[in-house]
């Protein structure tokens, strides 16, 4: 079943009107007609909407909410990535897609001593958000992460949640299956030139190292969560 987001609240019984994005993906590319249905949901909660299609036109798709269901997709553990901002936003932006896919509950960009980038707020905010809607329609999941703007490494390391723990490439000896994660979970991922040693001393957690291969920074946290979550 085809599942899309909206940011409107749900309830058995009513009529949604959807976007124009949303008519013309369900009408022009999926070629849905009356009677077939969608899955709705508002990114907030773990519930998903069957809904069943009553009219498409050109620009306007409207649908009835039948029923609600559990989309049970959502991890049991909540992963917080904070992660350093790489030099160009593509990357950022893939690791918000495979973030999300792989179920981080927030995403939060950081600045740390060799970070390259040069932005002080996330640029194209709502592109950001875009991706991760259109990731969480993909991959089943009821729940859009939060976003937050750049930090600080020292203001994200005062104010990360739950365990933390840091990739580091330096003398580590700890691996993550050293580490006993419990049910929330601030993972680092430092930037392309590495993290410094006054940084690996700040940080009031757990440093691991992943092995003998230096992982792009856009690649690292993909492996990590993968190890995590799966």
């Amino acid at each position: 079943m085809h599942r899309f987001y909206t940011e409107k609240s749900l309830k058995i019984g009513q009529k949604v009107e959807l976007t124009d994005q949303q008519a013309h993906q369900i009408g022009r590319v999926l070629r849905m007609q009356v009677g077939d249905k969608i899955a709705l949901f508002d990114g907030q909660s773990d519930l998903e909407f069957v809904c069943e299609i009553r009219d498409v036109e050109k620009k306007q798709v409207v649908v009835s909410v039948l029923s609600a269901v559990s989309g049970n997709a959502e991890r049991k553990i909540k992963v917080h990535l904070y992660q350093a901002v790489p030099n160009k936003m593509a990357k950022f932006e893939e690791v918000l897609k495979k973030g999300t896919e792989l179920g981080v509950a927030s995403f939060h960009p950081v600045k740390f001593s060799r970070s390259e980038t040069k932005f002080k707020e996330l640029p194209k905010q709502d592109r950001l958000q875009n991706i991760m809607i259109e990731a969480c329609e993909q991959c089943g999941g009821t729940v859009i992460p939060e976003l937050g703007n750049i930090v600080s490494f020292e203001e994200a390391v005062a104010t990360a949640p739950g365990l933390k723990i840091m990739a580091y490439e330096g003398e580590c000896e700890l691996t993550l299956s050293d580490i006993q994660f419990g049910d929330e979970i601030s993972l680092f991922i430092g930037p392309e030139g590495g993290i410094t040693e006054e940084e690996a001393a700040q940080f009031d957690g757990d440093l691991f190292n992943l092995g003998k291969r230096i992982l792009r920074t856009e690649t690292a946290p993909i492996a990590v969560l993968g190890r995590i979550m799966l």
